[in-house]
């Protein structure tokens, strides 16, 4: 998935994420199962005036592909059972069907159901013409008294919940101890009934650590329950079982085994190394569970800075790593994508397997016309 950060304190970096890698880890990379990548693609056909990247993608369980084009506002959805694009909507900014601001993350329960949050702390909710249904301003007052800022592009749904990433309401954030972190949460439960947010998870002990000066922002994905898992630059993932929190192996072995530290003092007196340490070095990108597989695959993707100054052009990294977990959450593989032929931004499963996105700059066969993806396949015995 493609996520922004506010502008303001938070939103100062809405066109990074991600952070830096110092000391690599070898492990064993052998796994019970083998994917291997295949020669076998599947074409989306693209309007004319949508271009291949700074879209954010989404795969709901109705066989049914999103991608929101932030560049025209334009909402594309195909249905993964003929490959056809099945609506196109572009929004509008004002009028009664308006957006009113700036989208920053999206979410569908069905082509029927869209989920917009846009501005500050707004959630729209469409109907499957387009349709402004209901719009949901979030009152994050209770926020303060657990110095919590709303991450509100990063969102779930699950039944009358809504789930959102969180953190530290303090800009600056290695200016609090790490015990002070470890207290603030990173996961916070909206119910539609009683409008007030629930922290259900607080940074972690383990990803904490001593040293602050690192990337912290938490990522949320819908788990094989529909409860949120939680993504960070570390080795373990974060999920609910009988409403408690654990922490699972989840790394690439080529990828640190401890959240990675800048190598500046402070990389907040230093504008470059805060893009440098969120934008363009080794980061896990997303935690994705493929329901007609039963499995998940985690992004991984590899350090590449951009040539010249830093800044928000579009650069899609030229190499791309997956991790696969099943459904219990136990690591069963992980595969290394070939250079600059992939774009680990774009991914999607159905029962032949894994779909991972060739519309990679440097390729030579990216297509103007067409959205296009490559098989991977597993030898699953399980």
């Amino acid at each position: 998935m493609k996520y922004k950060l506010y502008l303001s304190a938070l939103s100062l970096l809405s066109f990074l994420l991600f952070s830096n890698c110092n000391e690599k880890v070898e492990e064993s990379g052998d796994s019970q199962e083998a994917f291997v990548v295949s020669n076998k693609i599947k074409s989306f056909e693209l309007p004319a005036e949508i271009g291949h990247f700074n879209m954010q993608s989404f795969q709901d369980e109705n066989s049914f592909l999103y991608f929101f084009d932030y560049k025209t506002n334009a909402l594309l959805i195909y249905s993964l059972e003929n490959d056809q694009l099945e609506k196109h909507f572009v929004f509008e900014m004002e009028g009664p069907n308006g957006l009113g601001g700036n989208v920053l993350g999206f979410y569908a329960e069905s082509p029927n159901e869209l989920y917009f949050s846009t501005g500050v702390n707004t959630i729209l909710k469409y109907d499957g013409n387009g349709i402004l249904q209901e719009k949901l301003s979030l009152n994050t007052k209770s926020l303060e008294k657990d110095g919590a800022s709303l991450f509100s592009n990063i969102f779930i749904k699950n039944g009358d919940d809504f789930y959102f990433a969180a953190f530290p309401m303090v800009f600056a954030w290695t200016e609090l101890s790490p015990e002070e972190l470890t207290k603030i949460p990173n996961l916070l439960k909206y119910n539609l009934d009683e409008k007030d947010f629930i922290p259900m998870s607080y940074f972690p002990d383990e990803f904490v650590g001593t040293n602050l000066n690192k990337s912290i922002f938490p990522l949320l994905s819908k788990g094989p329950d529909g409860t949120p898992m939680i993504n960070m630059n570390f080795r373990n993932i974060y999920h609910f079982k009988d409403e408690e929190i654990l922490s699972s192996p989840a790394a690439h072995s080529k990828f640190p085994h401890d959240p990675p530290l800048s190598s500046s003092p402070n990389m907040f007196e230093d504008m470059p190394e805060i893009m440098r340490m969120v934008s363009y070095t080794d980061i896990y990108t997303s935690l994705i569970y493929l329901e007609d597989l039963d499995m998940m695959v985690r992004v991984a993707k590899y350090e590449d800075i951009p040539e010249g100054e830093f800044g928000p052009e579009i650069h899609i990294a030229s190499k791309w790593g997956l991790v696969f977990l099943d459904a219990e959450f136990n690591k069963i593989g992980e595969l290394d994508l070939e250079e600059n032929q992939f774009n680990g931004t774009y991914v999607f499963g159905n029962q032949e397997g894994i779909w991972v996105s060739t519309d990679h700059p440097d390729n030579p066969e990216l297509s103007e016309d067409y959205l296009r993806f490559r098989l991977i396949l597993l030898n699953d015995d399980r």
